[in-house]
This record gives structure tokens, sequence and C-alpha cells, in this order.
């Protein structure tokens, strides 16, 4: 199954066949590699290794490294972008849409934490063309997230200060993968919370519990 013919696929176990299976562990194993110990130090014999398949039966799936990041990134933007506008459509309560992007997004992040970071860290190395794919991807993401949030704030928003608390709300979500340990004794939906609280509400309305 080269990666050159084959469509992209979620980041998820749910594959349909034995041989999209396969791929998706690869593709996990190698986002851990890839995250783990970054892209460019991690060879493609390293993660045939730690697939343990051959050198081989690992080309027989992914023709280069270059196939195989964009699969990971793709594959888990794809798990990011799925039916999220669809979900969001019955939530009518704007702040209720803010709290729903956070808990929807940690939990994909925190289910998914080796692609989430190979994603902030090591897209660059994807050749332009993909790099471009998977920035497009990143753009619908963030536009979905902007919509919500000016529902929040009010048709009044500028623009410019819309893009900077887009941006604000992003980074909290995003960089829990530089410190947060998912069987701390913190859970997600915890986390989210807090989250929410402070970004809605502000740290000195969070202190008061």
């Amino acid at each position: 199954m080269n990666t050159r013919k084959q469509k992209a696929m979620k980041f998820t176990s749910q594959a349909a066949s034995k041989s999209e299976k396969k791929a998706l562990f690869i593709a996990t194993t190698a986002a851990r590699l890839f995250s783990t110990k970054g892209y460019v130090e991690t060879s493609m014999e390293d993660v045939a290794a730690a697939s343990k398949i051959s050198k081989g039966g690992m080309y027989h799936y992914f023709s280069s490294k270059d196939d195989l990041l964009y699969f990971v990134l793709s594959g888990f933007m794809n798990l990011v972008l799925e039916n999220v506008e669809q979900e969001l459509e019955p939530v009518q309560n704007p702040a209720k849409r803010i709290r729903f992007i956070i808990f929807r997004h940690v939990k994909i992040y925190t289910e998914h934490m080796y692609a989430a970071r190979t994603l902030l860290n090591e897209a660059h190395n994807l050749s332009a063309r993909r790099l471009s794919e998977v920035k497009s991807r990143e753009r619908e993401y963030f536009a979905v997230i902007a919509r919500a949030l000016s529902s929040y704030l009010g048709p009044g928003v500028d623009k410019d200060r819309l893009r900077i608390v887009t941006f604000t709300l992003l980074g909290m979500c995003n960089w829990i993968y530089s410190w947060y340990n998912p069987n701390g004794p913190t859970g997600p939906d915890q986390l989210s919370q807090i989250i929410f609280e402070i970004f809605t509400k502000g740290l000195s309305s969070f202190h008061r519990g």
C-alpha cells in the first residue's frame, strides 16, 4: 500500500482493511519516534525496527520518510477536522461552543499526543507541496474556531483582535503536549474545564474556584 497512491486517512485505529491497519500502526510508531527523537534524527530503519517489520516491508507501505510524515500529519488533521462543524451546529450558546471546542481539542490531542507534537514541531520538514496542504488544513481549523469566537465576542469584534484571541486559545490548547500527562492527577476533562474557565473568565475567577 504505497502512500503515493492511497488517500489520506484519519489517524485512528478504525481502518477498513488489514493493510490500512498495518499502515496506521507504522504511522503511530513513526509519530512516537518523530516526536521524541526528531524527524531528521529518525531513519526509516528506526521506524521499521520499532514496528517489528523488515526494511523491505516498510517500503511496501511508505516509499519515503516524507511519505510517512505526510501520512501522519494529514491523517491527524483529517481527524481534527472530521465532522467538527456538524458537531458544533446544534450547540447554539456561544460560550458552550467555546467549551465544546476546548474539550474536543484536548481530547484529540491527549489521545494522539505524538501526532500532535509531530505536527507542531516537525511539519516544516515536509516537502513544500505537502507542507502547503497541511497548512491549508490548519487554516480550515483556525477558521472554525475563529467563527465560534466571533459569535462569542459579538459582531463588532475587530478582525485583528479576533485573530489574536484565536491564536491565544489555540496556544493554550496546543502546548499542553510539552508538559501535560494525561495519566496524572488532572484528567483531560478537568484540564479542559480549567482552560475554559481561564480563557472565558480570567485567572482571578479561576482562583476563586
